[in-house]
């Protein structure tokens, strides 16, 4: 080789993402903790719903499990930039199982009020954005830059999995056994996962972070909300997110209202999963740097379209409708995650990623607790506002994400 040949950088590909060292063990662990979490969540609002019989009682439930946890996220952020992620992730499934295991031991002894519900869901919520900020920014860390989108569609497809086996696994363990049993499910599937997560290494320490942890929690919002692209990201997403979390507690209202169970409520959510594995490993295989925010902003328009099948009275054009809006969700995914990396300096990943996400997801929360009351005005009024939000949302990335990053 002559001088000032260089040597060509291997090509990126999935085969060479699953020789990283640790990423297949974090694969493990993020799939059984995801699957579990998806458990919680479906099992959570058909167990509310069997159990209490309110529609408002679900849908603030589901607000609880997710919304405290995203108000500390500034700290999680923090606590992992200075503290590393491993032990963190793992304090939070360990939590996240305890707590499930309150409530299934109480409601078995109809010894749960609505209040001691809502008391153990506040707990569980609060240490969440360790896991899911740790692990959004573990994958980063771990791989290769040059890998960064097929490791970003690994991931969407850990979610596409999980949306298939946890939503399937709680809607027959619903039916067949009783709503305690989702969530007995979920919290061993939180356990298994923490020990699986001990084969990862930790990653370096990617910059110095100073132990006044609420000073550093305070800089990465300051990092989140000065920085444009992430600005948009986490308003765009957060809007398209109210109407997924109205839709979320929209769907067994409406197959409960077309005779179906909890078993077919499942069976759907699973569909939309199945529907994310494809589209996010094509949109892996595809280079979007340059385009990320079209191809956010096509997707998050299907998936409000998608959600216009509840207003159908039919089962199976209701499953198709949600697995198209899961499908466009995986996808949009793919091009976010990266867009979100790119711009983001490396050693801000922990903070600038935990404040990022909560805000992207804060508006699932949010719809859900919405849903009671659109839902208690008329289901086609819930399911049009929620579609509406969605496509609010999918507009708002095409017109307010910069194309380009800003110069240094």
């Amino acid at each position: 080789m002559t001088a000032g040949q260089g040597v060509a950088p291997p090509p990126a590909t999935y085969r060479r993402l699953l020789r990283v060292p640790g990423f297949r063990q974090l694969l493990i662990s993020s799939l059984l903790t995801r699957t579990a979490s998806q458990m919680w969540t479906v099992g959570l609002v058909l167990f509310a719903l069997q159990r209490y019989h309110s529609p408002g009682v679900a849908g603030l439930s589901l607000f609880l499990l997710i919304f405290p946890g995203l108000l500390l996220s500034p700290i999680a952020g923090a606590l992992l930039d200075r503290h590393g992620r491993k032990r963190l992730m793992t304090l939070d499934f360990i939590v996240a199982a305890v707590c499930l295991t309150v409530i299934v031991l109480l409601a078995a002894a109809n010894r749960l009020p609505v209040w001691g519900l809502y008391v153990l869901l506040v707990g569980g919520s609060l240490t969440s954005t360790l896991s899911l900020a740790g692990a959004r920014s573990f994958f980063p860390l771990l791989v290769p830059r040059d890998l960064w989108d097929r490791g970003n569609a690994a991931d969407s497809v850990l979610y596409g999995v999980a949306n298939i086996a946890g939503p399937a696994l709680a809607g027959a363990l619903i039916a067949t056994i009783g709503s305690e049993a989702a969530l007995a499910g979920a919290a061993v599937g939180f356990l298994v996962g923490a020990v699986a997560l001990q084969g990862v290494g930790e990653p370096a320490r990617t910059g110095e972070v100073s132990g006044r942890i609420l000073y550093e929690a305070w800089r990465g919002l300051r990092y989140v909300v000065a920085n444009r692209t992430l600005r948009w990201i986490a308003i765009s997403f957060s809007t398209l997110n109210v109407g997924w979390g109205i839709a979320i507690v929209a769907l067994p209202v409406v197959v409960y209202q077309l005779h179906g169970n909890a078993a077919v409520v499942g069976s759907i959510l699973a569909l939309a999963g199945a529907a994310g594995v494809p589209a996010a490993l094509v949109a892996g295989r595809i280079r979007t740097e340059g385009r990320e925010r079209e191809s956010m902003a096509l997707f998050g328009a299907v998936m409000g379209v998608g959600l216009l099948a509840l207003l159908v009275p039919s089962m199976a054009l209701i499953a198709i409708g949600i697995a198209i809006a899961g499908g466009a969700d995986a996808a949009s995914s793919v091009s976010a995650f990266s867009l979100r990396q790119r711009r983001t300096a490396r050693a801000w990943f922990g903070r600038a990623f935990a404040v990022s996400m909560a805000l992207n997801f804060s508006g699932v929360p949010v719809g859900s607790a919405l849903a009671g009351p659109v839902l208690g005005v008329s289901t086609t009024f819930a399911v049009l506002f929620a579609a509406a939000l969605t496509l609010i949302g999918s507009a708002l990335m095409q017109l307010k994400i910069p194309a380009a990053a800003p110069p240094e």
